[in-house]
This record gives structure tokens, sequence and C-alpha cells, in this order.
């Protein structure tokens, strides 16, 4: 009984502490990811532990408010791991919407295939997300992290990790943006946010919470 609450603690936990786009059944995700050149914010309502659906806006804060993109998208976990004190995932997400990101107003898909793996000291995470239009690909975006924490917290404690994640983002008029960014992430309970600086000056913030 005491390691199925165990089990438990820890996989709701994880349901915060990585972005995951299914989460609990019944439960409701909301995040935001923001850079001086891109933001992504999006909510996520999980029907199932394995199935949720998904709200998108992309907006580049750096070209003026007409560049945006929003998209709905079904949210699956294809695959999970469950080990006593360790959980992987892998997840895909497939979706349609309207984007002005780097063109005039179109019809776009919205794809993303991540895999995450995490115990109570590291984690790892790499995603690769894209939107494509009719005749050609809008916007990829790749991220790879690596998180330690350099402690180990109680489930209702304050947890931060330390982070250390690359971005590759391409626009369809070739501007690309490639950086390393160090990141604090701090948790309590539901609610997430991390901080970092890249080596390319560039402030991020990201922030996280299930209810």
């Amino acid at each position: 009984m005491r390691l199925t609450i165990l089990m438990l603690a820890f996989c709701l936990s994880s349901e915060v502490a990585n972005a995951h786009p299914v989460a609990f059944k019944g439960s409701t995700g909301i995040m935001g990811y923001h850079s001086p050149f891109l933001t992504h914010n999006q909510i996520n309502h999980s029907f199932e532990y394995w199935l949720a659906a998904g709200l998108h806006h992309f907006t580049r804060p750096n070209l003026g408010n007409n560049k945006f993109a929003t998209v709905a998208s079904v949210n699956i976990l294809a695959k999970r791991w469950n080990e006593n004190n360790l959980q992987a995932n892998i997840y895909f997400n497939l979706g349609a919407g309207r984007s002005e990101l780097s063109t005039e107003p179109e019809t776009v898909g919205y794809g993303l295939v991540q895999f995450d793996i995490e115990d109570r000291d590291y984690y790892f995470l790499i995603k690769h997300l894209q939107l494509v239009s009719e005749e050609q690909l809008e916007f990829q975006h790749t991220v790879i992290r690596a998180g330690l924490a350099p402690y180990v917290e109680k489930f209702d404690g304050i947890h931060s990790w330390l982070i250390l994640e690359f971005q590759h983002n391409e626009f369809l008029e070739s501007q690309i943006v490639d950086d390393l960014t160090p990141f604090l992430r701090v948790f309590y309970r539901n609610l997430l946010f991390e901080i970092g600086q890249s080596f390319n000056g560039f402030t991020r913030f990201n922030y996280i919470t299930h209810f």
C-alpha cells in the first residue's frame, strides 16, 4: 500500500515537473513558454490518462502583433514506462489551425513528438514540433533538455531543478535561432516556473500548472 501511494505521488508530481501534453484523467494543464522571439501558450484537457485535447497560440513578439498562429490538437500518450523510482513517456500531438508566423494567413498542420524520462534526481527530454502548410514548412522547433535536482524534497515540499536546454528554431524566411540556456526550475504542488538566460542573451520564462 505504501509503495502504491509513493508511486501515485511520483506520477502526479511528474505531470508538473515535465511539460506533459497528457496528464491525469479529468485534469486541465496550462503552459507558457516565453522568449523575445517566440511565445507558445497552450491549454490541454485530459479525457483519459492517454488522451487529451489542446489549444495552442504562438506569437513572434519581435515582429509585431500580426505574426501568430493558433492551432487545436489531439494529444496522445503512446507509451509509458513506470518503474519503482522512474517514469518515461512518448507523446504525439496532431492538429491543425491558422498561421501567419512567416507569411500571409494559411491553414497549417501541427505535429509534435516528445520523449522524456526522469527519476527523483535526473531528467531528460527531447521534443520536435512543426507547423506545415500545404506547400511548405512554416516553422520547426527542437528542444533537448537535461536536468538534475540539487536535493530531493518530500512530495508536498518546494522542489528545484537545474536544467540545461538546447533549442533550434527555424522559420520560413530562413531565420534560424540556435541557443543554449541554463534554467532554474522551481515547483510546489501543481505550480511550476522556470527562468533562464541563454548564452546568446535571450531571457526565457516558462510556467506550467495542472488542476
